[in-house]
């Protein structure tokens, strides 16, 4: 036994030696600095989101691999699973990523964003993972961090750095500074090298629409999204057109475009910086609509299969009428107050629920009272193709008459079926 002993324990130095040798004789545990403890805001400068030339940050990314070498030493305790204890060793190629189910895959990480973390393997293609199916996360250059700090309201940093999740534990290393970060405080995770085309993705779909109310008429219907996304800010667009043509005669054009813009000041609350609409629909006497508005909102609930969010906001609203009864003006402004929530679910891994719901108040030559809603049911079927069932209500209070003294209906609504390409 005691031979046992001794052989372990020169096993044991004789590796350490190794180590010291493979990193130049430096003992890089002691001289990484404890920024957790006593230097966080040493660490947080240090960390801050910053233009570097590539050489500069490609030395920052090996010093950190170094270290993650030399302190890698594999120790396998009686009575536990190799399995258990596994880990890949430093890579300067491939991200590294653990699900709770103890599978290890290598590739690139692309983002976490809404508690989904997307994952691209060169045999598997892009994957999405909920956020808590994560395990561990080790990634080989920069990572953009938004995380949440303990004081709430504004209190919110972007940090970069080469990133490491264990469990509850979120570590980023930059240069010879370290900080560990608890998992709940992440609101999300970009790529540090900050290519703007990994920003981006979006959603068309095209389908056959039955609508009821000004117009009993089959049409074709376009539906588009257009989102950027990045640690603190989204960007959102959304086009919604329909069209039909019934022996030669025209019996349904409209066109809806509205956009926003969020800038996050917390993990929930967000100022809406500014949203944007235009809409056009002759068959209620709209020849187009225009309006600006700003706001903020708040997620009630965010997590990886639930989002739900309100909103409110002021604005301005200038609309154009196809026709009017004599003496009326052939177009009308005003402010409104506009509401809104929006509530998102992943029902099962195949299917999604979407309700989305906005109104407005004006006055009374601009509709008095109107929303917008969108409900939708969507199906995965391969891929990146959806099947979509959607439900649209629109409403106008007050609808203004034309010159022949018509008034439109109040309501209209569009039931589409539809098959949707994510890109």
């Amino acid at each position: 036994m005691r031979i046992l002993l001794c052989w372990i324990l020169t096993a044991g130095v004789a590796l350490a030696a190794e180590v010291a040798v493979a990193t130049n004789g430096v003992a890089v545990v002691d001289d990484t600095v404890a920024t957790n403890d006593v230097k966080v805001a040493e660490a947080v400068e240090a960390m801050a989101v910053e233009k570097k030339d590539e050489d500069t940050e490609a030395a920052e990314v090996a010093e950190v691999a170094r270290r993650a070498a030399a302190e890698d030493v594999v120790k396998t305790l009686p009575g536990v699973d190799p399995w258990e204890a596994f880990e890949p060793p430093p890579d300067s190629k491939f991200d590294w990523i653990q699900l709770t189910s103890g599978e290890w895959l290598k590739g690139d990480f692309k983002v976490l964003y809404d508690y989904t973390l997307e994952f691209d393997s060169d045999e598997l293609d892009l994957l999405e993972f909920d956020f808590e199916d994560v395990k561990q996360l080790r990634t080989r250059g920069m990572k953009t961090l938004f995380v949440e700090g303990d004081g709430g309201r504004r209190d919110t940093s972007i940090l970069r750095g080469v990133l490491e999740i264990k469990e509850d534990q979120v570590t980023l290393r930059r240069s010879e500074h370290e900080v560990t970060i608890p998992r709940g405080k992440v609101i999300s995770i970009a790529d540090g090298k900050q290519r703007e085309r990994d920003h981006w993705s979006g959603m068309v779909s095209i389908g056959v629409n039955a609508r009821g109310g000004n117009t009993d008429t089959a049409d074709t219907t376009v539906m588009a999204n257009l989102k950027r996304r990045t640690a603190a800010t989204r960007l959102n667009a959304d086009y919604l057109a329909n069209y039909s043509v019934a022996k030669e005669i025209e019996t349904a054009n409209n066109q809806r475009l509205n956009g926003y813009y969020d800038r996050f000041l917390t993990a929930r609350f967000y100022w809406q910086v500014l949203a944007g609409e235009y809409y056009r629909d002759p068959f209620t006497n709209i020849d187009g609509q225009y309006s600006l508005a700003m706001g903020a909102g708040y997620d009630l609930v965010h997590t990886s299969r639930t989002e739900w969010g309100t909103n409110l906001g002021a604005g301005y609203q200038e609309q154009q009428f196809v026709s009017v009864e004599a003496g009326k003006d052939d177009s009308s402004s005003s402010p409104f107050i506009t509401a809104g929530t929006r509530f998102d679910r992943e029902v099962t891994g195949a299917i999604d629920y979407l309700f989305d719901y906005s109104l407005r108040l004006l006055n009374e030559d601009n509709g008095q009272y109107t929303h917008h809603m969108l409900t939708k049911l969507s199906f995965d079927i391969v891929k990146d193709l959806d099947f979509e069932v959607s439900l649209i209500w629109d409403h106008i209070q007050q609808p203004q008459r034309d010159a022949d003294g018509i008034l439109p209906e109040k309501d209209d609504y569009q039931l589409i079926v539809s098959l949707a390409y994510d890109f």
